[in-house]
């Protein structure tokens, strides 16, 4: 790893970290009322991408929203946890700003909760009042049972998330997504060829290669009615695929990246990763490398291991017609190549957590 690469980590995890509202427990909730003087100067913004709630544990869990802001500046924005929906038993609470450095996202860490709990959570600004999530947290001790959705490759132009809007409507214990959130295609790309009859041709109208190109495109994701629901409805576990990032994705670069006329692959890299923890309900790293593999514990029932079989690890996928010779494929280089015991999918650092989970 090269001393350019670290920094770009190093500046990647501070961008991350401020988007953490530090939980203020037993602080007043700011904005309910028409007490403007509690919010200084801040701007005015809107809730319209919903909440979201992720990563449970038995005594915490993380809370998410966006605001979108009427101008230029700090936002404030303060939240409440209560056990109920008209909250009138308000567990957790706290206040906080947010910038356009984290695209105006905000990420709570809500502490001190019960195990195995049902909780409804806020978030309020000024005058304006997020959309009710709820949420809940990991069980303790003895579970009889356990329910998950398993859900992932959600191409918006390809067609209408109504999986996710089954998803909001059932019981459950988490959502566990695994990986390709969103795609990175321009207008036209995959599975795109109704997208203007349905109203749904992507943004920004190019491939995504920016840090502005990414949030942009999961702005528009988390616009939709039937995502936000099933966000607002369970606590989410999610992991990162290719598409995140680009095409057949691998820890030096992607199918989907020319490096000769796309420009640097790990610029890219880091600035998806970068935007993805911005508006993912997930923990922001407390390391410099991009560490996603972690461990949820469901009381005695099961453990749950999310894995990163994309970018810490991967060596580049193997395509057919590199075995092709003379018109065939040559069967003996191709078998040599796949079983091959030096290559690796999880990449050493994470093989030894696993072994030892």
């Amino acid at each position: 790893m090269t001393q350019s690469s670290h920094l770009k980590r190093r500046t990647l995890i501070k961008g991350m970290a401020a988007s953490t509202l530090l939980p203020l427990l037993g602080a007043n909730l700011v904005g309910c009322s028409d007490g403007s003087d509690n919010l200084g100067n801040s701007v005015l913004a809107d809730f319209l991408h919903g909440v979201a709630s992720g990563d449970p544990l038995t005594d915490r869990v993380i809370l998410w929203t966006r605001l979108t802001p009427r101008g230029e500046g700090l936002v404030r924005v303060a939240w409440e946890v209560s056990t109920d929906e008209s909250f009138s038993n308000i567990v957790a609470s706290g206040s906080g700003t947010t910038s356009a450095e984290v695209d105006y996202t905000v990420k709570v860490d809500a502490e001190g909760l019960q195990p195995g709990s049902q909780y409804y959570y806020r978030f309020s600004s000024d005058d304006t009042v997020s959309p009710l999530g709820r949420t809940r947290t990991l069980p303790a001790g003895s579970a009889a049972a356990a329910s998950f959705a398993v859900v992932s490759c959600s191409n918006y132009p390809a067609g209408f998330f109504n999986v996710y809007r089954e998803v909001a409507q059932q019981e459950l214990d988490a959502v566990l997504h695994l990986g390709d959130y969103l795609y990175e295609y321009a207008p036209g790309g995959y599975a795109s060829a109704n997208a203007e009859a349905y109203g749904r041709v992507v943004q920004p109208p190019n491939e995504l290669f920016s840090l502005a190109d990414y949030r942009t495109r999961y702005a528009q994701y988390r616009t939709d009615e039937d995502l936000q629901a099933a966000h607002g409805r369970h606590p989410f576990i999610t992991v990162w695929d290719d598409h995140e990032i680009a095409n057949d994705a691998w820890r030096d670069g992607a199918e989907n990246h020319d490096p000769a006329t796309e420009g640097d692959y790990a610029a890219r890299k880091m600035a998806a990763i970068q935007a993805w923890y911005e508006w993912q309900p997930v923990r922001p790293p407390t390391d410099v490398n991009e560490v996603i593999y972690r461990r949820f514990q469901y009381a005695d029932l099961l453990d749950l291991l999310m894995l990163d079989t994309r970018i810490i690890g991967r060596d580049e996928q193997f395509v057919y017609p590199d075995f092709v010779s003379g018109g065939m494929i040559d069967v003996a280089a191709a078998r040599a190549a796949f079983g091959d015991s030096n290559r690796s999918l999880l990449g050493e650092e994470q093989r030894a957590w696993l072994r030892e989970q």
